[in-house]
């Protein structure tokens, strides 16, 4: 079990404590101001909304849902919505933080919270119309990535839609040193010999299939899923170095937004 390989999620299920989703997972410095709204997501977790465009009566699953942010303001848009993390802290978490909610608004938000493993087939076949797994992907092993894959493709009706969005990217953690040299160059800061989330002690129980631009195509077009589209999801570039930056080799190389949709 010490290699990184045979690593499945399962195994180190316990490392996703409370203190994870508060302190470490994106947009914990915003989740007590969350309110349901769209609005009052994180940067990330907006910007997945509005790739799935959500619209009412939508049928929608946000797989390892974390917080349940993402989840309730989908039900927010009137969506029946779903979040599954196999997290109980998570879960704690989501189901909290939408009661707290439900009670603050007079909104009807009809969502649901669910622990259960990814790689449990817990849904009947074609029911949902969109399917999000965001910051997902990377913490599962291949063989649970084919699982699941296979899952969700099952759960969506014909011509549903799957988003995967995963940061960081295998290239862009190879080409660390690359960056690390420019961006000294640029400003003469050092960020390092190595990537900050990786110094972390549980990192490699955490990351366990870190994906690239082909890997992550290739496993949706095996999975069976149609009109695959691959791309860096990322903020659009100002500067002088806008147009390098939103060059397709500069965002293999250190591109971390990899986002992916792919069609039943």
């Amino acid at each position: 079990m010490s290699h990184k390989h045979t690593l499945r999620s399962i195994d180190v299920r316990d490392v996703y404590q409370q203190e994870y989703f508060l302190q470490r997972v994106d947009g914990y410095d915003q989740f007590a101001q969350f309110d349901g709204t769209p609005q009052t997501l994180f940067d990330r977790a907006r910007r997945n909304l509005e790739l799935l465009d959500i619209h009412p009566g939508d049928y929608f699953l946000d797989l390892g849902c974390g917080r349940g942010e993402v989840a309730i303001a989908a039900g927010f848009l009137g969506a029946i919505a779903v979040g599954c993390d196999f997290s109980r802290d998570a879960i704690v978490l989501a189901q909290q933080k939408l009661r707290t909610i439900k009670r603050n608004s007079d909104r009807e938000i009809l969502t649901s919270f669910l622990c259960t493993v990814a790689t449990d087939d817990v849904f009947r076949s074609n029911i949902f119309d969109k399917i999000l797994m965001s910051e997902f992907i990377e913490h599962v092993s291949p063989d649970e990535r084919k699982i699941i894959l296979k899952n969700v493709k099952k759960w969506l009706k014909p011509g549903g839609k799957l988003l995967i969005y995963t940061f960081p990217n295998r290239w862009s953690r190879c080409t660390h040193p690359l960056m690390r040299w420019y961006v000294r160059w640029r400003t003469g800061i050092d960020i390092g010999a190595r990537p900050e989330d990786t110094l972390h002690p549980d990192y490699s129980k955490l990351h366990l299939n870190e994906q690239s631009y082909l890997s992550l195509y290739v496993a949706l077009r095996r999975a069976g899923f149609h009109q695959v589209r691959v791309w860096f999801d990322s903020p659009a570039p100002a500067g002088r170095l806008s147009i390098i930056k939103r060059s397709l080799l500069y965002n293999v190389l250190f591109g971390g937004n990899l986002t992916a949709v792919g069609i039943k």
